[in-house]
């Protein structure tokens, strides 16, 4: 039986990004994929990264003509319902072949000293005295074990490995339903004349570039609740906007998970990261990126933990303090707010927001943090603007109660207990706003 210090499972981008991370510091790492390297990747053709972030996370960069690049585009904004309105949101952007990028990433490392082996599915977790100690796996040549010290779920939405933690061992173990999940449909196009690339909220659709022609545009739409909303939504952005003809190349069609995250993100032995733990963006479902600041804290704390011979969750609990600080409370305030607000607007009442400036900026739908001055200009302005009816008391009254619920929820997460002794009553307190909150509505009426 091999030993490793630290066994990952799951080798896309996550996966990968863990494992050179931990690999650089001199662990010894292994990453078991269940997938082929023909396969692996494969999900859907092009993602989108930017330079600022592949500088950030010194993750491989690459130009025209190196293996995974497929164009670069720096024009990118939120449309209001009828058009007349776009707030920019610009950004040096690459587009990514994902299959090819996510092998220069398992390259990466590899060349650190992490060991990956293909076609090897996670079966189960091998204990010692009560404590994960390694796993078991199928692989084409039989079964086999694994000893190591930690182990990291990076498995993806299904989660299997964290659903597969024992009761009671300090991870919860929820399945996603359709409505936690947010299901989409790309559909690769070649229009007759150039296009923008926007999202547009109110159908939860969007135009991004494939290619360098700004004539080829992906038309991606998504809802909760299965791709029956998604292809509604599909329809009503083809009945409401006037983009011209295009003809269609391909579709595709892809989930990722829009819920929380689970309240922790460690147990003893035991770390979960990428979409396995729900770490996407509350405004679009992305989570290449977002998941990498959850594993750069998570990669500090192990190393400090391997080196200190205390791997249980006490050691690695400062993980899950870090992350909140750092960019879970931000979001869990974002996805109060958006939640509640999305359930309520109307499309009248976007294009009045978006011709003022509320709400659909940059500090709520780009990178940059809503602040407490950010959050009273939006209700100052949301206020006065109910005598003259452009927006309706129920929508207030929905955008003032995510508001307050974010608020409570970034407090709550910016305090995170400092020991896990407390977390059961800090996430009965989290749990009972949460569900004040509820789900992101399927589609939008």
């Amino acid at each position: 039986m091999q030993d490793y210090d630290v066994l990952i499972i799951g080798g896309a981008t996550s996966g990968a990004y863990f494992a050179k991370k931990t690999a650089k510091l001199g662990h010894s790492v292994k990453i078991i994929e269940k997938l082929s390297p023909e396969k692996l990747g494969t999900k859907m053709d092009i993602v989108h990264l930017t330079k600022t972030d592949l500088k950030t996370f010194d993750i491989p960069t690459v130009r025209e003509g190196d293996p995974g690049w497929a164009f670069e585009f720096s024009d990118n904004g939120f449309g209001s319902p009828s058009n007349r309105y776009r707030t920019p949101v610009p950004a040096e952007t690459v587009g990514l072949h994902l299959h090819e990028y996510t092998a220069l990433m398992v390259k990466e490392a590899a060349d650190a000293g992490a060991e990956i082996e293909y076609n090897a599915a996670f079966k189960e977790f091998l204990f010692t005295d009560g404590h994960i100690s390694g796993a078991r796996y199928d692989t084409p040549e039989g079964e086999k074990e694994i000893n190591a010290k930690v182990v990291v779920d990076c498995s993806g939405a299904d989660a299997l490995p964290r659903r597969s933690l024992p009761n009671g061992y300090g991870i919860e173990r929820f399945k996603l339903a359709d409505d936690d999940m947010f299901y989409v449909i790309l559909r690769y196009a070649k229009f007759d004349e150039p296009q923008e690339n926007t999202f547009w909220l109110n159908t939860k659709s969007w135009f991004a570039p494939f290619s360098m022609n700004s004539c080829e545009k992906i038309i991606g739409t998504g809802a909760t609740g299965g791709f029956e909303n998604a292809e509604r939504e599909a329809a009503k952005l083809d009945s409401v906007t006037s983009h011209g003809n295009f003809e269609l190349i391909k579709t595709e069609k892809g989930v990722t998970p829009f819920c929380r995250p689970p309240y922790s993100l460690v147990a003893d032995s035991f770390i979960v990261a990428g979409d396995s733990a729900c770490l996407t963006k509350p405004d679009c479902g992305e989570g290449i990126t977002s998941s990498m600041v959850m594993i750069d804290t998570a990669v500090e704390v192990l190393d400090k933990a391997l080196k200190n011979g205390d791997v249980t969750k006490e050691a690695l609990w400062e993980i899950n303090r870090a992350y909140n600080r750092i960019q879970g409370a931000s979001f869990s305030l974002v996805r109060a707010f958006l939640t509640k607000l999305v359930g309520a607007v109307t499309d009248d009442e976007i294009e009045y927001l978006f011709s003022q400036g509320l709400v659909f900026n940059s500090k709520f739908l780009g990178d940059e943090k809503p602040t407490a001055q950010d959050l009273i200009k939006t209700v100052t302005g949301i206020l006065s603007a109910i005598p003259k009816k452009y927006i309706s008391a129920k929508t207030t009254a929905a955008a003032l109660s995510g508001m307050r619920l974010g608020a409570e929820l970034y407090a709550l997460y910016m305090n995170f207990p400092k020991s896990p002794g407390y977390l059961p009553l800090w996430s009965a307190r989290v749990q009972k706003l949460w569900d004040r909150v509820g789900k992101v509505a399927g589609s939008h009426s």
